[in-house]
């Protein structure tokens, strides 16, 4: 039965946990509940179906570059995904597969996009403002995802440009690229999926590119129906495969953190790649990374050299002054006549809008907490000045593995925290400053060395100030072990209850 909040001139329905975003996070943490019997919840979600990026990134080539045994929950395997890496429609299927499975379709509220979500210290309680009503929870779940604000390049004239114009996380697809001049801005994860299959159509393209990507091989395939079978019929096969992937991700830790030389095997695989498909020394040395392999995240490719070797392809790496009407202006004074703008550029992580609308105690929003992009939290999960808040994929949370390995080790963690507030009576449970400030002095001084640090670029891993706001310091196994336990001694607990003694609280028989 729903209660109600009653306010000076209206009734508002009040649940006890509210989830804004229905993607891997949302989803992940609404099936859980479920599991564990807390029923009394809702997902706010502001597009019509569930999937989050992978509902919204329908650009040509969209694929996960993780393997599909491990982008995909420990408690839902998918005996008869069809590729070793799975491409959207296929990505999005499996949730919308999982909502359905685990029955909490009927809990989703489509097309309400959260206004704001709003601490009320009295009431010890969030008001949460949607675009389809209110409510308020005890209870707040951010899962926004790192990827579902697509990040617009400040460039001058932008608005000016006579023809089309579109970011690879909003493709226009009634838009015919056969025979056009096309222009795509920027050289990451997205454009090298799309760019392969845009450049035979196109009359003619061209690659506006800052800085080159490590490119591998990609290892992808058909899963043979054979397989399939055997995953359906005997799941520890499918197991055993997911973690033979975990241990290879695993194995790049150490590496990537500290002894960098560890990596030489891969940054040779990636400088043989690219001499293998690409004879042009001219256009061999545009391509080349100037920065140690892994400081941006590497991709898998064995179309995307290529298609930069056709006679209607063009990389300019000259940089980009502004954009005039009827194209693109760089630096050197040249102006290039196109008919399409293609915006690979990004996403905005560390400014995130939604940040703005999450207003904790004193009316200060995680945006106001964290100026400039400098985020932090505990174990990326909690925010001090947020009370009974918990946010999934949070600043320093992501491991080099699947992102759902991160979601579930967070998920974990809540469901440990919801059952110390219940069975201490603990109305209000907020990280302190101190526990939140020595994590983030110890992730600090863990990632100083690391390539993501100091590998010689720039990427949306580190602050204005350089800070690594994004990688966990150590390796899934340490992450999921640190999740395991909630310490009560590292938060303000405000209980209704005298005498709330702080407590270990494992979650090792939620996994």
């Amino acid at each position: 039965m729903t209660a109600t909040y009653s306010t000076a001139d209206t009734a508002v329905p009040h649940i006890d946990i509210a989830i804004v975003g229905a993607g891997f996070g949302g989803l992940g943490a609404a099936i859980r509940l479920e599991q564990e019997g807390r029923s009394d919840f809702l997902i706010f979600e502001r597009d019509t179906a569930v999937g989050g990026t992978w509902h919204v990134n329908t650009y040509p080539g969209a694929q996960c570059d993780i393997p599909s045994a491990l982008y995909s929950f420990s408690f839902a395997p998918n005996p008869n995904w069809t590729r070793l890496y799975p491409l959207q429609p296929e990505i999005e299927q499996y949730l919308d597969d999982c909502t359905d499975r685990f029955g909490i379709r009927n809990r989703i509220r489509f097309g309400h996009e959260v206004l704001d979500a709003t601490w009320d210290d009295e009431r010890a309680q969030w008001v949460v403002r949607t675009s389809g009503g209110t409510w308020t929870s005890r209870i707040l779940i951010g899962a926004l995802g790192p990827f579902s604000e697509p990040a617009t390049p400040a460039i001058a004239g932008l608005d000016s440009f006579s023809g089309s114009v579109f970011h690879s996380a909003n493709w226009d697809h009634d838009y015919c690229v056969k025979g056009r001049r096309l222009a795509v801005i920027g050289t990451g994860a997205s454009a090298v999926q799309f760019v392969p299959r845009l450049a035979p159509e196109a009359g003619h393209l061209t690659l506006f590119q800052r800085t080159p990507t490590w490119i591998l091989p990609h290892p992808d395939r058909p899963i043979s129906d054979s397989a399939k079978s055997v995953f359906e019929k005997f799941p520890p096969a499918q197991r055993a495969m997911r973690r033979m992937f975990d241990l290879f991700q695993e194995a790049l830790v150490p590496g990537l953190i500290r002894h960098r030389s560890l990596l030489a095997p891969l940054t040779a695989l990636g400088r043989a790649h690219l001499r293998r498909q690409v004879k042009d020394p001219i256009l061999r040395e545009k391509l080349t990374p100037s920065y140690a392999f892994g400081c941006k995240r590497p991709t898998f490719s064995n179309k995307f050299y290529p298609a930069l070797c056709r006679k209607n392809v063009t990389v300019e790496t000259t940089g980009i002054d502004a954009i005039v009407p009827e194209g693109i202006v760089t630096t050197d004074g040249t102006v290039h006549e196109v008919d399409a703008i293609v915006l690979g550029t990004g996403f905005t992580v560390a400014g995130h809008s939604g940040f703005r609308r999450i207003v904790g105690r004193g009316g200060t929003s995680l945006a106001d907490t964290w100026p400039g992009g400098e985020m932090s939290s505990y174990r990326g999960t909690t925010v001090h000045g947020f009370p009974n808040f918990f946010m999934l994929l949070g600043p320093n949370s992501v491991v080099y593995t699947s992102q759902v390995v991160t979601i579930e080790a967070q998920v974990n963690y809540i469901l440990a925290a919801l059952r110390a507030m219940d069975s201490h009576a603990i109305s209000a449970l907020e990280v302190s400053r101190r526990a939140q400030t020595e994590f983030a002095d110890h992730t600090d001084e863990l990632l100083a060395g690391s390539v993501w640090n100091s590998g010689g670029c720039s990427s949306y891993y580190l602050s204005p100030s350089g800070r690594n706001v994004t990688y966990w310091p150590g390796s899934v196994r340490n992450f999921t072990r640190r999740m395991s336990t909630i310490e009560l001694d590292h938060y303000h607990c405000r209980s209704a209850a005298a005498g709330v003694d702080p407590t270990l609280v494992t979650t090792k028989d939620l996994v």
